[in-house]
């Protein structure tokens, strides 16, 4: 079990996203799966990533923008449930006048990081 009130929220590294972003931690099991918890600035985002064993995002609050590399991109509203498979390259964050609070739950394996996402990029397919 993890409470709110377990760990503390960490400030995003600049090598892996743009703009102010929060993370805590909860839960990892064994196989390398977790469950993290990312506060996003308006229009702050991941940097391109993909993630071995796929990744799962909830949004609870605010409102984003979620994008696979080289297709439409999925406003992300609360309530909404993404599912990105694995190995897809992708990115995630807050709208470009909106915050957004969203729950990742992330496969096992460690993401790989790519280039940081353009504000061409950002606003691409949306």
């Amino acid at each position: 079990m993890a409470r709110a009130t377990d760990g503390v929220f960490e400030r995003g590294h600049a090598g892996r996203f743009t703009g102010e972003v929060w993370l805590r931690g909860t839960i990892t099991v064994s196989d390398g799966t977790n469950i993290g918890v990312v506060h996003f600035s308006p229009a702050a985002r991941t940097h391109w990533h993909r993630h071995p064993g796929g990744q799962f995002l909830v949004c609870v609050t605010g409102r984003g923008r979620v994008r696979t590399r080289g297709e439409r991109g999925h406003l992300f509203e609360p309530g909404d449930v993404i599912h990105v498979g694995s190995g897809e390259w992708h990115f995630h964050g807050g709208g470009p006048e909106s915050p957004l609070v969203h729950v990742a739950v992330n496969g096992a394996g460690t993401p790989e990081w790519g280039e940081p996402v353009t504000d061409a990029e950002y606003d691409e397919g949306f």
